[in-house]
């Protein structure tokens, strides 16, 4: 038994996994199984099995989660790899922009300071600053063990709807409070946070753990609300538009946010985006492949199924070689396994098509060139360029026959697409100067 675990069952009492996600989903959050309920919705479990396809790499099934939880009885019953999110989703695709409901804020964390001298030193100084409100730690409702680390579920008492300002408001705030976990008097990766988002699957209770233990569950504390956790911070950080379930239903969303509901309920748009060339996809995959560091594998993975998502390459493709990096990035001595892969395909999510190149470059360890000229300059660039465009498009066709927008019209419109948007949000989504969006901010 793991120091994590000997210290969780001496303070805390186990819940067993069908308790434990009754809790979290209690009944009536999804629909009923082979019944089509308007306004319900359902959670998704991935699985990774031990079978194998024929390019070799292994099957990834995703289970729809009705309000019977039957189907994580025969998920527990084997020994693969499972994650899910406390989220409800309409249709089967786990990608933010089809997220309806939180019903839990969870948090992942790692490197735990242990010594021979002290071996539950970093266990006990986390539960030391939740206990003592001077700091900025929430109760959490729920504490994991997911094998090497700890997973916090924060249950709200009741579920809040994922609308799109809310969700930008909500990753703020997971942001702050992560790095309050993982302060150096409790983990020893503070340099190394690992940052997740709102909306990022977790380990399933009941399932087998990287060390082929167990994953558990420990009752910590009470449901929450956002009001108790927005308490720990300032106003920068508290998460202020949202409603709770029961107060706004679609019908409202509809009528609140005309616009977001026609394109993302209605049309199932994503949100606006440079799409890339295939080519970049392809280029990217050789890339890591040779270029990888240890400490950044897993950033390799998830920038290619961002990459693979701002090229329109399938999922399955991009499981196909992410699994396929496995044996090539277990050359070293410290293991890349199935579950670091399919932790790294939550980049393949629409909620990071405008993810920056620099921060991808960052999060990789590989310089990503933009612009990129083959070593031409400019004035010979723009000449192929153009010679390419007009064999393609000789008519003209690519010309913007109405003038390109201008810059107050940029702003305008963005203010039409967000009638709640900040100023710091236009500002990050169409890249324009922090003055150019004061200036027009308010003129009509």
């Amino acid at each position: 038994m793991s120091y994590l675990l000997d210290y969780l069952y001496q303070y805390f009492d186990e819940v067993f996994y069908k308790e434990f996600y009754r809790d979290v989903f209690p009944v009536g959050s999804f629909e009923q199984k082979g019944v089509f309920e308007k306004g319900k919705y359902n959670g998704i479990l991935v699985e990774v099995t031990n079978e194998k396809l024929n390019s070799g790499k292994p099957r990834v099934l995703r289970h729809t989660i009705t309000d019977d939880l039957e189907k994580l009885d025969e998920v527990v019953s084997r020994d693969n790899f499972c994650l899910m999110s406390p989220i409800s989703y309409a249709g089967k695709t786990r990608d933010s922009s089809m997220a309806r409901e939180l019903y839990a804020l969870t948090f992942d964390l790692d490197g735990l300071i242990s010594t021979d001298k002290s071996p539950y030193s970093g266990i006990k100084e986390l539960f030391w600053q939740i206990e003592n409100t001077d700091y900025r730690i929430p109760k959490p409702t729920y504490v994991v063990s997911s094998g090497t680390g700890l997973h916090l579920y924060y249950v709200f008492e009741k579920p809040i709807p994922l609308f799109e300002n809310v969700l930008e408001q909500l990753e703020v705030y997971k942001r702050k409070l992560t790095w309050f976990l993982w302060h150096d008097s409790i983990s020893t990766l503070h340099d190394k946070i690992q940052y997740e988002p709102v909306c990022q699957g977790f380990r399933v209770v009941g399932t087998i753990t990287k060390t082929g233990e167990r994953v558990r569950a420990f009752k910590t504390g009470p449901k929450v609300t956002m009001e108790y956790m927005n308490s720990y911070y300032p106003d920068e950080f508290q998460v202020k538009e949202f409603t709770y379930k029961s107060d706004l239903t679609l019908y409202q969303a509809k009528e609140k946010y005309p616009e977001w509901y026609q394109e993302r309920i209605i049309e199932k748009k994503p949100k606006n985006t440079w799409i890339f060339n295939r080519r970049v996809y392809d280029r990217w995959l050789q890339r890591i492949q040779t270029e990888y560091s240890v400490g950044h594998r897993y950033w390799c993975v998830w920038v290619l199924a961002v990459t693979a998502m701002k090229c329109g390459v399938s999922l399955d493709e991009l499981e196909r070689d992410a699994f396929g990096l496995i044996e090539r990035f277990n050359k070293d001595e410290n293991p890349f396994t199935k579950e670091d892969v399919l932790a790294a395909l939550e980049g393949y999510d629409s909620a990071w098509f405008t993810y920056p190149v620099e921060k991808m470059a960052y999060r990789s360890d590989i310089p990503i060139e933009k612009n990129k000229r083959n070593g031409r300059k400019q004035e010979q660039h723009i000449k192929i360029m153009n010679a390419i465009r007009d064999i393609e498009h000789p008519n003209g066709s690519w010309i913007n026959k109405n003038g390109a927008p201008t810059k107050q019209s940029i702003v305008q419109k963005w203010r039409s697409e967000h009638p709640e948007g900040k100023k710091a949000d236009c500002i990050r989504d169409t890249g324009l100067d922090k003055k150019t969006v004061y200036k027009w901010w308010l003129k009509k």
